[in-house]
Parts: C-alpha cells; structure tokens; sequence
C-alpha cells in the first residue's frame, strides 16, 4: 500500500501524489474521485490536501504531483515531474496563469470545454483529457416520478453570483407567482448574504456529508443548474446520477455531462463576462452562458407540466449517457489507452 504521506518507504513503489485544494470542496472531491480511478487502472496513488501535500513531494526528489486547484495557487515543484488539473469556468484563462501553467510537465482537464478553453488561451503545455469516474460513490436512485402537491426543485452551489441563484431566484417567483405552488430549496455554504425571499424559497446553509448530500437528490422532482459558467458541473453529474430530471444549459463542462433531449434546456446568451472575484481573474474576451429569466419561467412550468412517463424515460436516458462517458468501465478503457496515465502506473518501480 502507498504511504500515507506519500513519502517512498523500503520496498514500496513511490505513489503519484494528488494534491487537492481543501479551500474548495468540490476540487477535494474531484481529487477523491480521480485518485480512486487512477488506483482502478493500476496507478499507486496518494490523495493529499495541497498545504501538506506540496511539502511532501518538495522532500523526494522526482514525485509526479498532480496539482488540483485553481490558477492563481499553481505552482510547479522544482525537481519533481508536476502536472496541473484545471477546471475553469468562463472560456478565457487569464494570462498570468496561463504562463504558470507552461510550466508544467501536462495539464489535465476533465471535460472537452476546459480543454478548448485553454488552447484557445495560449496554453502550449499538452493538454490532456482525463475523466475520472463520477460513479465511485453510490448515489440513491429515485423511484417515483409523480409530482406531489407541489413540484420541488433543487439547486446546490457555492454562495457566489456565478452560480446564478439570483436568476433562478426571480424566474421561480414568475414561474409560480403564487405561494406554495412550488417549492425551491437551495444547497448551499454558510455565509452567505441572502436577504428577504419567500417562505417557498427555502435557504440550506447546514454542512452535510457527501452521502446525506447524494441521498437528498432523489427526494427531488426537478434540479436545476443556472451558472453562468461550469468547468464540469459535479452537482448537475449528481443528480443525473440519481434519476433527477435537469434543468440546465448546454454550455461549458456541461456539455460533456448531457444527452440531447434527455434534460431540459435552459435557455440563454453566451455573452461577454466582465465581472471577477478579483482583478487577478479577469481574462480579456471571457465570456460566459447568462439564462433568460424568463425563459428559464418557461422552463420550469414546462418541467411541471411534463409526463410523469417523459419525465422518467429523459432522465434514465441522461443516466445511461453520463456513465457512458464518466462511468467506471467507459472511463477504465479510455484510460487503459491513455498514454498520459499508462505512463504512471510503473512510477517508482
């Protein structure tokens, strides 16, 4: 077994040290998943966060460490063989980061979107394309498909303007302009600056693990997804893998994720992003996928019109896709040719 350091030990191979960013929570479940896949296919790996983790490879001399985090935290290990795992949301990389990232022996990607992204960037490190399977941990299935006394719709995301909450937020209320007609329930971290929404609005900032997170999907009728911009879209994945109908656009890391006429479409504009967390991430001609309120109206009371048969046979459909592309087996055989990842497995011998 790998050390749990990811320090070599007498006898042992040396792992390939994954290094997740626990600021994020879902790059440290993107990191899980990915180590997990890598040890399917014969990878030795150790999963660290990235404050520990950078120092244990900085101590051996020749690690290979895969760098799972965002642009402005990457840094290359003098001495070891270093590749970068990017998920970026708008269709620009700033510069600065670009620049970092050419550095790099490789650069991961998970979806065809970030791949696209960062070549049209100026990124001239090789660009690799490598899923890890999304279906590792067991997601409960939904059984019924009937709507009760009122549709309930799921969104789940960071507080943050990127995910669109405050459009989803205005287009509920005109899509069901009357209480109780519907019920909205919102995911979310603690802290954020929510104000005043209806009582049909519900707010959820409690912490849950990953498990009681992928039990709530199915008590669901509908999710729904109006980022502006996903480099995947792990909870869109989710809820797929959960027979939840979706509700999302077709853009970004999402195309990877859907099947034509196995979700429903969110309309929208692909438009010029000019707002940023920080000046540092701003990448000129970045642009991201704005939903039309109300045509996203639309689309929910569409959602709650639709079939309890169509409903079910849209999203077995999306399920049986989505593991075609990040299911285990699809995922085992790709990497299986992957001369990227084959070039790991003997690492350390």
């Amino acid at each position: 077994m790998p050390s749990r350091t990811g320090i070599r030990e007498p006898g042992m191979r040396r792992p390939v040290l994954i290094v997740s960013d626990e600021a994020i929570g879902s790059y440290a479940c993107i990191g899980d998943l990915l180590a997990r896949t890598l040890s399917a296919v014969g990878v030795p790996v150790c999963h660290r966060p990235l404050s520990t983790g950078r120092a244990d490879a900085a101590a051996v001399p020749g690690t290979v460490v895969i760098h799972n985090t965002i642009g402005p935290r990457f840094a290359p290990i003098p001495g070891c063989r270093n590749i970068a795992m990017v998920h970026h949301e708008w269709d620009r990389y700033p510069p600065a980061w670009v620049r970092v990232l050419n550095a790099f022996s490789e650069v991961w990607v998970t979806t065809t979107f970030v791949k696209q992204t960062l070549a049209r960037s100026g990124v001239t490190a090789p660009i690799v394309l490598v899923r890890p399977a999304l279906d590792w941990d067991p997601v409960p299935l939904k059984a019924d498909y009937r709507i009760g006394r009122a549709l309930r719709v799921f969104a789940c995301g960071a507080p943050h303007f990127r995910k669109g909450f405050h459009l989803l937020t205005e287009a509920f209320v005109r899509a069901f302009p009357r209480v109780a007609q519907a019920e909205l329930v919102i995911h979310t971290e603690p802290g954020g600056a929510w104000g005043t929404l209806r009582t049909d609005i519900v707010i959820d900032e409690v912490r849950q693990s990953r498990e009681a997170l992928l039990d709530r999907y199915r008590g669901f009728d509908l999710f729904v997804s109006a980022s502006l911009g996903e480099g995947l879209g792990l909870p869109v994945a989710e809820a797929i893998l959960a027979g939840l109908p979706v509700l999302a656009n077709d853009w970004g890391g999402h195309r990877d994720l859907l099947c034509a006429g196995a979700f429903f479409p969110m309309p929208h504009t692909v438009v010029p992003q000019p707002f940023c967390s920080r000046p540092d991430y701003y990448a000129p001609g970045q642009r991201c996928a704005v939903a039309s309120v109300e045509g996203l109206a639309r689309a929910l009371r569409g959602a709650a019109r639709t079939s309890v048969t169509t409903r079910s046979e849209m999203a077995g459909r999306a399920r049986r896709a989505l593991l075609g592309r990040f299911g285990q087996r699809r995922v085992a055989q790709r990497l299986a040719a992957n001369r990227s990842v084959v070039s790991l497995r003997d690492v350390g011998k």
